[in-house]
């Protein structure tokens, strides 16, 4: 029987579609660069914490109707269907369907503007391992070693989508930002 969207599929993601924090669950050739982009944060003095790497395509399937439905991004019956996930995105009344919607969206922890602009994607780079969310922090300017070895002076920036110089450290990993969602690196940047 369909339920209504709301808190309760929060629940149902947390125990059958659950989200990896595991860089070993990473794509193969992904973890490895993964691994060498955050130890030359953390030799430098960044703490990184990790907060997704493997995704459920029905985690994903959940985020990306409950964000586009409570942003008013789109109609709860536009929602398609799935497969597996029995629910009712469509409340009968459009203020009740979309606070079902943000429920899910306070729940999952999902960012919305302006942190993020962009729905969390049904075709997710979380999906095939290959990308993943972290929050890296330092104080001040510290000096990080890109992939060839060579020092590049990285200032602390609280919104990691302008930090240009850490995305070019990342990127010489083989590890890209994508520059509207503050916490997702991947490995083409998408």
């Amino acid at each position: 029987m369909p339920t209504n969207s709301g808190k309760y599929w929060v629940s149902w993601a947390n125990t059958h579609a659950k989200n990896s924090l595991k860089v070993d669950d990473l794509d193969v050739l992904f973890k490895a660069n993964v691994k060498v982009f955050i130890k030359a944060l953390t030799d430098a003095g960044a703490q990184v914490v990790v907060s997704t790497t493997k995704r459920s395509n029905k985690r994903a399937y959940l985020f990306h109707w409950s964000w586009k439905i409570s942003q008013g991004k789109c109609k709860p019956s536009d929602a398609a269907k799935m497969s597996g996930v029995d629910i009712t995105w469509d409340h009968g009344e459009l203020i009740k369907s979309k606070a079902g919607a943000l429920e899910m969206v306070r729940g999952f922890g999902l960012a919305v503007p302006p942190r993020s602009i962009n729905p969390p994607s049904l075709t997710s780079n979380h999906i095939a391992g290959k990308a993943i969310d972290m929050t890296i922090t330092w104080t001040g300017t510290i000096n990080v070693k890109n992939k060839d070895g060579n020092e590049e002076a990285l200032t602390f920036s609280t919104n990691a989508n302008t930090n240009i110089a850490l995305h070019k450290v990342g990127e010489s990993f083989g590890v890209k930002k994508l520059k509207t969602d503050a916490p997702h690196w991947s490995f083409n940047g998408r």
